[in-house]
């Protein structure tokens, strides 16, 4: 066997019962062997260990990177959230600037409230700095116009409960189809000024009072002197007092009559077809004391909740320059298309003073 093949140890085993007994032998040979298997696992579990914090590390590191991933995609989804939303609510503050700019026109406000054009909103994609500008000069605007309004106004022309304000009809069921200016008739086929704005609505919507007033005339014209207004139906004029009328037209049936006093939001009649209409309508019309005569305005500058299709155009001309062929007032109602006068108010008379003792 040679000295590499003696044995060194030899371990026996002999069964209690007599059986076949067992032994192992260990030689030089199967000892260098083991030795070198063994530090071979040794060599093998140290490079392990070495590498476990690098492992570890990526393993780690692999977490944190894609949880920064993570973070940064929901932190640029929540930026784009909060833009649209800033863009939603700075077309909400142009609305209200430009909603207090008529306001303010209505109640005679210095000029300076309301002539300044606002600009529009920032378009999408734009810098933040430049967003944040125009919300911040565009709320002190507001805030401006605010304390405009809230002081009193010697130029009001009647008083605030009689300012057609309110929308005559609910414009939720109602569809601007005629602005106040220059259109298309759709029975003459020929361009012809339009003195209010028509309001294509279900039959039977009802037409509310805008504010407070007197009835001037309540029902369908039919004098010959008077053919100017046959072509609105039935119609109902209310006088809001300081030269300020409202018309509403081509009702299907009228609630009022004339010489009644309204309040705000009382039915005046409801939406429908008669004169000179091929849907559902109700024309609305605000006459309004300009150069000492009653003149057709845009409506939506007294009222809010028509629009508007020029704001800035409509504000340094209220009645759009259009031509003095509207339907006289004196014509309906037998009165004059001119605005009371205002009277100058007197100093009452001195009283005697009783003479002292």
């Amino acid at each position: 066997m040679g000295v590499k093949g003696d044995a060194l140890w030899e371990v026996q085993w002999h069964p209690a019962g007599g059986g076949k007994f067992r032994r192992l032998v260990l030689t030089r040979r199967g000892l260098r062997r083991t030795l070198v298997s063994l530090a071979l696992v040794v060599l093998v579990a140290l490079m392990i260990v070495a590498a476990l914090p690098v492992g570890l590390r990526g393993f780690f590191t692999s977490f944190t990177v894609d949880a920064a991933q993570r973070e940064n995609r929901a932190l640029r989804l929540q930026g784009e959230s909060l833009r649209e939303q800033a863009y939603g609510l700075a077309t909400q503050l142009r609305e209200r600037v430009q909603r207090g700019r008529r306001v303010a026109w209505v109640v005679g406000a210095p000029p300076q409230a309301w002539e300044a054009p606002c600009p529009a909103p920032p378009p999408r994609g734009v810098a933040d700095e430049a967003a944040i500008g125009w919300l911040g000069e565009q709320g002190a605007r507001l805030d401006a116009l605010g304390e405009v309004l809230s002081a009193p106004h010697d130029a009001l022309r009647c008083p605030l409960s009689a300012l057609p304000i309110a929308s005559p009809v609910n414009m939720a069921r109602a569809v601007p189809v005629a602005l106040f200016g220059w259109r298309v008739s759709p029975f003459t086929g020929k361009t012809m000024a339009q003195y209010g704005v028509t309001l294509a609505a279900p039959q039977g919507e009802p037409v509310l009072a805008p504010g407070a007033g007197k009835v001037l005339f309540a029902g369908s014209v039919r004098e010959r002197k008077a053919n100017e207004w046959t072509r609105f139906g039935n119609l109902v004029a209310v006088d809001h007092g300081g030269g300020v009328v409202t018309i509403y037209a081509h009702l299907r049936d009228v609630l009022v009559k004339r010489g009644q006093t309204v309040t705000r939001a009382l039915r005046l009649g409801s939406v429908g077809q008669t004169g000179w209409t091929r849907v559902p309508a109700l024309y609305y019309e605000v006459r309004w004391p300009l150069a000492e005569r009653n003149v057709p305005i845009d409506p939506g500058l007294v009222t809010p909740a028509v629009p508007v299709e020029d704001l800035d155009a409509r504000l340094a001309d209220p009645s759009a320059g259009l031509p003095g062929g509207f339907a006289l007032l004196q014509h309906l109602v037998g009165r004059s298309d001119r605005p009371p006068a205002r009277r100058p108010v007197r100093p009452a008379p001195a009283q005697p003073t009783p003479d002292a003792d």
